[in-house]
């Protein structure tokens, strides 16, 4: 009724000669222009959390790419027939994101705003800095995940409708750049944020620690390009990066109901789309996969992190068995009907940690980063046994000597051998984080258990795509198509820059 009644009094007052203070009209006095970042902060954490994560962007793209789950219906997606309409939502949603962390510095930085942020919300370096680690964070998934991508013209409203977008070559290197800016800010910070941020109530320390474990990874993802990466890697202060499984970054959700409710939660309400492969769940039993010819590196371990990946009822019900990747409706169905009693069911009561209401969602972490630093100093074992360690610490599982059966493996290996079993490893603790899961099988090759297209998946049934991807591991998703009309010239630039817009194009930092 307000917006009537004001459109009216707008059309009267020409006839009665008062027109000078029309724009008053138009300003709604319960709404501000100065808009408290904090606020921004929570918002933004949150939902890059949720938009990453959920049973849609993570569940049926990434986390069927990487192979930690499979669709026991209908299997498309696992066959590379992504949903346009699902990436190209992945794309503007990220970038909508990062536009509240963009607003975050604006508002640190303007004339007309920047004193009252600093004033009652934290220091303004402080404030810039964390949001630019945010955006770095979203940047580098979004270059993962498609190739070239608008960085430094992106996210600048009125000023460039219209931006370029930037080569990976191009684009790491100023990401990097960024977080150390970030990390300066930091330091010279005295006051975190006085409210709103969830992921570590306004610690800079803990900032300082994410945003060096960050820069650590976008290091190792050049090491396939850029030959002084691990010198640079090594000159992180080591004490500045995480060092315990406390210091992980990423959104602890409650219970269920939104927003409170961990991302996959919902997803499995009223469905049952998803379990764990076949090949994922012999990885973690320790067999082979004569399917394929796959000789598990860590043949006769049982993984103690099973038990929590699969949930109590699960294990209860003796239900271990995944189902085969890549195989058709047809086939997955029969597979489905005929092991019934043993392939495990997610949708449980109680659920499985990883889709439970209260489920913590992971940006980055300290396991993660003990596997990165064992890589850096030539698969190390020490920071390795610590990764292990960490890994089953964050997992809640006991040890029960797992931790002696896999070093045993790992000190009878030679360096190649080494490399598998330190990926691998990595690759079994990042369930959940299937982005960093996918990236980290493009940088390495590994884990070897993965079924490429052309390769036998179970039983004779062959891993046949939809869309062809020259027989290899998905490379990467195509560009939001809503692009072609609204940034055509741009859009276009980048699919040539990158090789072409195709599901089978490699990206810089993935290619040996």
């Amino acid at each position: 009724m307000k917006t009537v009644k004001y459109f009216i009094i707008a059309l009267l007052l020409p006839l009665f000669g008062c027109t000078t203070h029309l724009e008053e009209i138009n300003v709604n006095p319960n709404a501000t222009d100065k808009v408290p970042t904090p606020y921004i902060l929570t918002y933004v954490q949150r939902d890059l959390a949720t938009v990453v994560y959920d049973v849609w962007n993570s569940g049926r793209q990434s986390s069927l790419i990487c192979q930690h789950w499979s669709q026991r219906n209908y299997t498309s997606e696992d066959r590379y027939q992504f949903r346009r309409e699902t990436s190209n939502a992945f794309y503007r949603s990220i970038y909508i994101r990062l536009q509240s962390c963009q607003d975050i510095i604006n508002l640190n930085t303007n004339e007309a705003t920047k004193e009252m942020m600093g004033t009652y919300y934290g220091d303004n370096d402080m404030q810039i800095a964390t949001a630019m680690l945010l955006k770095v964070w979203g940047i580098q998934l979004m270059a993962e995940t498609f190739g070239d991508v608008p960085y430094i013209e992106a996210n600048k409203g009125a000023e460039v409708l219209l931006p370029k977008y930037d080569k990976q070559s191009d684009l790491f290197p100023k990401l990097l750049a960024d977080v150390d800016d970030a990390i300066a800010r930091l330091k010279r910070s005295e006051r975190g944020w006085e409210f709103g941020d969830v992921m570590y109530d306004g610690d800079i320390d803990s900032w300082i620690k994410f945003a060096n474990s960050l820069k650590l990874r976008l290091l190792l993802r050049m090491s396939n390009v850029k030959a002084d990466w691990k010198s640079a890697a090594k000159a992180i202060n080591v004490n500045e990066l995480f060092s315990s499984v406390g210091d992980r970054a990423g959104i602890q959700y409650v219970s269920a109901g939104a927003p409170n409710e961990a991302p996959l939660y919902n997803g499995f309400i009223s469905r049952n789309d998803f379990t764990y492969t076949k090949q994922f769940m012999g990885l973690l039993m320790g067999k082979d996969d004569t399917d394929k010819g796959f000789a598990n590196p860590f043949k006769g371990i049982v993984d103690p992190r099973i038990n929590m990946y699969i949930g109590s009822v699960n294990v209860s019900q003796n239900r271990f068995t995944g189902m085969p990747y890549g195989m058709s409706d047809a086939a997955t169905s029969s597979f489905a009907s005929a092991n019934s009693s043993s392939l495990i069911n997610l949708r449980t009561s109680p659920r499985p940690y990883l889709i439970s209401a209260n489920a913590f969602v992971t940006f980055l972490d300290y396991p993660t980063v003990c596997f990165m630093l064992s890589e850096v100093y030539d698969w190390d074992k020490t920071w390795f046994e610590k990764g292990l360690k960490a890994s089953l610490q964050q997992w809640n599982v006991a040890d029960n000597g797992f931790v002696n059966s896999v070093m045993a493996v790992f000190d009878a290996a030679g360096a190649e051998k080494k490399k598998e079993i330190v990926i691998t490893q990595k690759y079994i603790h990042l369930l959940g984080q299937s982005f960093e899961a996918w990236s980290e099988y493009r940088r390495t090759g590994y884990p070897l258990s993965l079924v490429k297209p052309g390769e036998v998946s179970n039983n004779g049934v062959t891993f046949v795509t939809v869309n062809d991807t020259k027989g290899e591991i998905c490379p990467r998703l195509l560009y939001d198509s809503n692009e072609y009309k609204i940034n055509k010239t741009n859009v276009e630039a980048a699919a040539a820059s990158i090789g072409g817009d195709t599901y089978a194009t490699k990206l810089w930092w993935a290619k040996k």
